[in-house]
């Protein structure tokens, strides 16, 4: 009896803390080798964490496996690749030339003849654009300027309202099949850094076209 009692004595005055508290004394030495670590801690300043975050998450984005720029005149092919070589893509670029089919043509009427069609290139070409023909042959458009052909509508709708915001508000839309020339650029494992670069590049052709592609793997 006695001794049941002198226990449970004991346990209240653990209880109450007569003894200390154990589980503070434990982790006591822990909290004071961090104060004395102290001086080692660092206070980053919010433009320096900020800039930390953004490294870690553009580390988190995965390149895109596989990007296709396309659409480019065989004319323009040589001064996108001068640009391309600028982000090191080296075995991740390869080039193909295709025959592609436009119907959608973006084009001048006829100017009645050759040296009022030579004068309005000229004039053109005072406007920066450089992707134009005078049409020779024989149909209605003989003497009329091509302003670029296009695969679909709305390609060829871009392009007409950018010509009007330069001023050439007689440009017209007219179904024209015409085969030409396209280069085609695969490129694989693309960073989002990359992208914007291509983006950008993209921006200043005005028949280009950029997608994501898939990767054919062959099976033995």
């Amino acid at each position: 009896m006695w001794i049941l009692l002198i226990i449970n004595g004991l346990l209240l005055a653990l209880n109450f803390g007569v003894f200390g508290n154990w589980e503070r004394a434990e982790r006591e030495p822990t909290r004071l080798k961090a104060e004395k670590n102290a001086d080692k801690l660092k206070v980053l300043a919010p433009n320096v964490a900020h800039d930390m975050m953004d490294v870690a998450n553009k580390k988190a984005i995965p390149p895109i496996a596989c990007l296709e720029l396309g659409g480019i005149n065989t004319a323009d092919a040589k001064s996108v690749e001068e640009k391309l070589k600028l982000l090191v893509l080296g075995t991740r670029q390869t080039r193909t030339e295709i025959a592609e089919v436009a119907t959608n043509m973006v084009y001048l009427p006829s100017l009645g003849s050759k040296d009022a069609a030579d004068k309005k290139a000229a004039q053109l070409k005072k406007l920066g654009l450089t992707e134009f023909y005078i049409v020779q042959d024989q149909s209605p458009l003989r003497w009329g300027i091509s302003l670029g052909v296009f695969k679909t509508p709305e390609a060829a709708q871009t392009h007409l309202a950018n010509l009007v915001k330069k001023g050439l508000k007689e440009a017209r839309i007219a179904p024209r099949a015409v085969s030409a020339a396209k280069v085609v650029y695969r490129l694989l494992d693309v960073t989002p850094e990359e992208k914007k670069s291509l983006d950008a590049l993209k921006e200043g052709l005005s028949s280009a076209e950029m997608h994501e592609c898939t990767i054919k793997i062959e099976t033995p």
